[in-house]
């Protein structure tokens, strides 16, 4: 009597494959995700980090829209603002405005040229990469001094609130309501802050450590 043959199970090459799938998106380089957002560009393979610091800075001091501006000028020099408005498919007038909005902190300069053949002038653009860090430590700086800030009041004052969370106040402006909630008349209760000073603590920590890298 013949033995049955064994039945192949489907489950693991579903599996595997779907497990290759998961890695190769988990693996996708963030170039490749700019080259699909703007096909006409060309953008300089860069490590993940140095992309993280530059997309930060330039998020916190400007907007992310100008990111793929500054990401694009990497390995170039004196880009026309028309072929920097071409390639990323921006109106010329966008394109201007937030290269200005760069300009304003430094993280672009340009030289300005006239056209021999349209008589009018064109600004060529550079990325300024040495002053990215600079402005990474400044923008941390900042952060820690306004977080120590925070602490100090967190630390030295009582505060109240209401049980709708309308509004938060220290004990004097609490006075002048005679503890009631300016907006939905209920009466105020001592607020326990400790997990506030918890948290202004431990982000101050992170943001020292960063900055003394």
């Amino acid at each position: 009597m013949k033995k049955p043959k064994p039945t192949k199970t489907k489950n693991r090459g579903k599996s595997s494959s779907a497990k290759a799938i998961s890695t190769t998106k988990n693996s996708e380089d963030p170039k490749d995700n700019l080259s699909t957002k703007f096909p006409k560009a060309k953008f300089q393979k860069i490590s993940n980090e140095r992309r993280e610091l530059i997309a930060n800075v330039v998020k916190e001091l400007v907007s992310e829209e100008a990111t793929p501006i500054v990401l694009y000028l990497i390995g170039k020099t004196k880009v026309s603002e028309f072929v920097i408005a071409a390639d990323l498919d921006f109106e010329i007038h966008k394109a201007r405005n937030l290269l200005y909005k760069l300009l304003e902190h430094n993280i672009l300069y340009f030289h300005r040229k006239k056209d021999k053949i349209k008589g009018w002038y064109i600004c060529y653009w550079d990325f300024n990469e040495k002053i990215i860090t600079f402005l990474d430590e400044k923008i941390k700086s900042g952060k820690l001094t306004k977080l120590k800030e925070r602490l100090e009041k967190e630390s030295s004052s009582t505060f109240y609130m209401c049980k709708n969370a309308c509004t938060r106040m220290d004990f004097e402006k609490a006075m002048e309501f005679n503890f009631k909630c300016p907006e939905c008349g209920e009466l105020m209760d001592e607020q326990n802050n400790s997990r506030t000073v918890e948290f202004l603590q431990e982000r101050i920590k992170e943001l020292n450590s960063e900055i003394n890298k």
